[in-house]
């Protein structure tokens, strides 16, 4: 049969997505910009740096605990992007303005001191703070004193001119049994205003602030002061996306509801099949609660202190089982109705699954639907690199520069991060969007066309959280591809549909590291491409298979 062989129209699939590939690899850094910075150092030069600094102040770490992260002033980055441009903010942030930096933090179980430490990607200190308790015995010093002590550690520690700058803000708290002081200066002559030929819209200026807890430095920070108005007008554009986002929550929970209603009416009449759903509601289940243990490290930089270690831990490793039972009651769900309901309506479009559920992992079926899969990931990977190009040159859509660094390459095992969201993502939302959605909708309003817009725009709108401006853009992006999705999905099979959702996943989530300076990311990239590839090596032994009719299990 067609579906099985290269025919006219596999073959222009096929074209058609390396044609889009193309695009996609000569224009990706155009449409998704990576923040131009030279990130030479590692994760534990800055841990050496930051317990130099430390140690240098006079500090004991015997007995601290420590985590480090890579992150972002993102306010800074984004008003620096709006405002300059992308090649220019770079450059900013490349020289002048602390942006991208480790985060460490240095801390002991249930106890509130702490040092946490800012290492910029030039090995400078940006930040440095000591928590200690409120009632903690200090000095009382005069504002007099208080200034000198901050300048001097301006001048000698933090390599500050202050010659360069001029103090904005100077205040008191007195504490039960101490006195804090907070200062503040900004650089002279560096201000960026948010609307130009508009004073009143706001100015972002390159500061330096330090408190002075009783008569020591307890924090200092280097940092970007961005405009009031900027900052209300970012967190109103994202409290529109977020409220897009729940709205779209809403819709997949009834749509949850309705997969199980539909699930209790199929299995009362014994036309639910066990095998297919605990199949995958087992391997997301594995893969979610692995990929949990696996991220701890990362996990530790949010330790709150105010609990014990051991009951932190307790409570990952339980969320993480809980979690991880929801998705699979999720995917049972969804995946068992979706599945009965396909068998009426689209009965083609589960026969490799089939095929999977009954061991036969080498066919024919699986194969062409791996082939189709990639062909639809590369048209949708230079389908968003053309939409996004244009989008930046002609309509005003704005992305934020993507890191350099992911945080991912701290866990014990990086690959494994990209592989068990990618195919996690791939399952559970191609099993509720396409599987379940459209043949639930062909079955009870019998549009075709309705059937595949609504459970794509459901889908489509529940990315509105992610930083793209203006929030509605994603919307518009995946409403497209979710149609595109769809047509496959009815046309040829749901496995097209989630090899091409894990494909797709598994690239974006190499294309920082491979656009990295760092060998070690630019490694660690090849491998997520690697894990990429895994369908298909999966699937071409089944060329050589002769075409065969999977039967319909009851």
């Amino acid at each position: 049969m067609d579906r099985d062989r290269f025919s006219t129209e596999t073959i222009t699939y096929v074209v058609v997505g390396l044609i889009f590939l193309f695009v996609f690899i000569n224009l990706y850094e155009r449409a998704f910009p990576t923040a131009s910075i030279d990130l030479q150092l590692t994760r534990e030069e800055a841990k050496q740096n930051a317990e130099t600094f430390l140690i240098d102040r006079g500090y004991d770490l015997t007995g601290f605990e420590n985590a480090i992260v890579f992150g972002v002033n993102q306010s800074a980055a984004l008003f620096l992007q709006k405002t300059q441009g992308m090649e220019k903010a770079n450059k900013m942030m490349r020289s002048d303005v602390p942006v991208w930096r480790w985060q460490g933090r240095w801390f002991k179980s249930a106890e509130k001191e702490e040092f946490q430490v800012y290492v910029d990607q030039n090995g400078e200190i940006t930040h440095f703070s000591h928590l200690i308790e409120e009632a903690k015995e200090g000095a009382n010093l005069d504002e007099n004193r208080a200034f000198a002590l901050a300048a001097d550690f301006l001048v000698n520690t933090a390599n500050i001119d202050t010659s360069q700058y001029v103090m904005v803000e100077s205040s008191s708290e007195k504490k039960d049994n101490r006195t804090d002081h907070h200062l503040e200066w900004k650089l002279k002559g560096y201000e960026i205003q948010w609307q130009s030929g508009d004073p009143e819209a706001g100015i972002g200026t390159l500061r330096v602030a330090v408190r002075v807890q009783g008569d020591e430095v307890g924090r200092f920070t280097n940092y970007f002061k961005t405009p009031e108005k900027f900052n209300r007008e970012f967190e109103n554009t994202r409290s529109v996306g977020t409220l897009l986002g729940m709205i779209s929550l809403v819709l997949m929970f009834i749509t949850a509801i309705a997969a199980l209603v539909i699930f209790i009416m199929k299995y009362k009449r014994s036309d639910i099949r066990w095998k297919f759903a605990l199949t995958f509601a087992i391997l997301i289940m594995a893969l979610f609660v692995l990929d949990s243990l696996n991220s701890l490290p990362v996990a530790k930089f949010g330790y709150p202190t105010q609990i014990s270690y051991g009951v932190f831990w307790g409570i990952l490793v339980v969320v993480a089982v809980f979690a991880a039972i929801l998705y699979g009651v999720w995917i049972l769900f969804t995946g068992a109705s979706g599945d009965s309901l396909s068998r009426e309506v689209y009965p083609k479009s589960i026969e490799v699954l089939d095929d999977i559920i009954d061991g036969r992992f080498i066919s024919r079926k699986f194969c062409f639907a791996s082939l189709r899969g990639y062909a639809l990931a590369f048209f949708f990977l230079g389908y968003v690199t053309i939409f996004y190009t244009a989008g930046r040159k002609y309509l005003g859509v704005f992305l934020p520069a993507e890191s350099p660094y992911s945080n991912q390459l701290d866990t014990y095992l990086p690959w494994l991060s990209p592989l068990a969201i990618s195919l996690l993502a791939a399952v559970s939302e191609e099993f509720m969007s396409r599987l379940f959605s459209i043949s639930f909708l062909k079955k009870y309003i019998k549009v075709t066309f309705l059937a595949l817009l609504i459970p794509a725009m459901i889908w489509a709108f529940g990315h509105s959280t992610y930083p793209v401006f203006p929030v509605y853009v994603r919307g518009i992006e995946l409403t497209i591809a979710g149609l595109i999705f769809g047509y496959f999905f009815i046309r040829f099979n749901i496995m097209t549909c989630i090899i091409a959702h894990y494909v797709i996943d598994a690239i974006f989530f190499a294309g920082p590291l491979l656009n990295s300076s760092n060998s070690y990311f630019i490694v660690s990239g090849y491998i997520v491409i690697a894990l990429a590839a895994i369908p298909l090596l999966l699937g071409l032994p089944g060329l050589f298979r002769s075409a065969e009719v999977s039967p319909q299990t009851p």
